[in-house]
């Protein structure tokens, strides 16, 4: 990742250091995974994402090449009109009832690359807005916006090794909103900030991990902190975001949901891509299905890593050594 930690609020008013995602540059490359983001590396907690997928849609159900040889950003348009088509095409996709699920993720990882690619690109930005039509102008400015957050404090430079991860299929798109909108029943918290901090913390429990602060599960919760406020099991996908809900309304929402996800997650950064990706969500559900095949992305010294399904490691691994025997993971 490429994010620093800021200064450690006591344990008892947080929850945990960084979201995995964010740490592991997750963002849409939000972020953030953050951040590179596509969302952030070790022990920071500015989320920066990056993604992957990169072919453009041929059709309602044409599907993008999961990746190229040359890597994964080796077919994501460096030319403002071109790059322009690219997302607009993938916006259009996610909403698009006519393409089936494999269309969808495949639009949804389009959209990962093409924001990070835009992120990375700060000349290309007013060109590429101006270009995007008003039926996509919404999520195109929600995604970008957290793509750009900046981070709360400078970000130190990336290190030479991955995490010590395992990467997971998340659970299916339909089960996974299921547990959104339970925990939406019982708390009236909005089952788009469960699904978006969902996304930025773990890329929809992909990640299977432990936080520098000891934090754990797809909603990344301190064992003490879960002790304290909820039931069941900081592993299960579902009882982790029926805790998480739990924990936002203690923490202020739904009536403060600025409140409520700073005290899940003390950091403006954190703050910005959970509530941009809210809002995408808040505005067509549709969108839920891109964010949904979003992939996970590591920054390191080697440059940046995608972290596949399949990805295990009980201790970290080379950078460069992984890139030398994976070349279709690099950027």
């Amino acid at each position: 990742m490429t994010g620093v930690s800021p200064g450690v609020p006591p344990a008892a008013t947080r929850r945990r250091l960084a979201p995995l995602a964010a740490l592991a540059v997750l963002a849409a490359v939000a972020s953030a995974a953050c951040a590179a983001t596509e969302p952030p590396a070790a022990a920071p907690t500015t989320p920066n994402t990056a993604g992957s997928s990169i072919a453009t849609l041929a059709g309602a159900t044409a599907a993008v090449s999961p990746s190229a040889p040359s890597g994964v950003f080796a077919a994501v348009p460096e030319e403002a009109g071109a790059l322009a088509q690219y997302l607009v095409e993938a916006e259009r996709a996610v909403r698009n009832p006519a393409v089936d699920p494999a269309g969808a993720t495949a639009a949804g990882r389009q959209l990962q690359l093409g924001y990070s690619r835009l992120g990375s690109r700060p000349a290309l930005i007013e060109s590429v807005r101006a270009l995007v039509p008003d039926d996509v102008r919404f999520p195109f400015e929600q995604n970008l916006a957290a793509r750009l957050a900046p981070p709360d404090v400078p970000p130190r430079p990336a290190g030479s090794t991955l995490p010590a991860w395992q990467i997971r299929e998340p659970r299916p798109a339909a089960e996974l909103l299921g547990y959104y909108r339970e925990a939406e029943a019982r708390t009236g918290i909005g089952w788009q900030y469960l699904a978006a901090i969902n996304l930025v913390e773990t890329r929809m429990g992909r990640i299977v991990g432990v936080s520098s602060a000891g934090a754990v599960g797809p909603m990344q919760f301190l064992p003490s902190t879960w002790t304290e406020c909820c039931t069941g099991d900081p592993w299960n996908d579902r009882d982790a975001i029926l805790g998480a809900a739990t924990y936002l309304r203690r923490r202020g929402g739904p009536t403060d949901m600025t409140k409520a996800i700073l005290g899940y997650n003390p950091n403006r950064r954190y703050l910005a891509m959970v509530t941009a990706y809210a809002a995408v969500l808040a505005a067509d559900e549709r969108a839920y299905r891109g964010y949904h095949a979003w992939q996970v992305f590591w920054d390191t010294s080697a440059g940046l890593v995608r972290l596949p399904v399949g990805y295990a490691a009980d201790a970290p691994v080379d950078a460069a050594t992984y890139l030398r025997d994976h070349p279709q993971d690099g950027a």
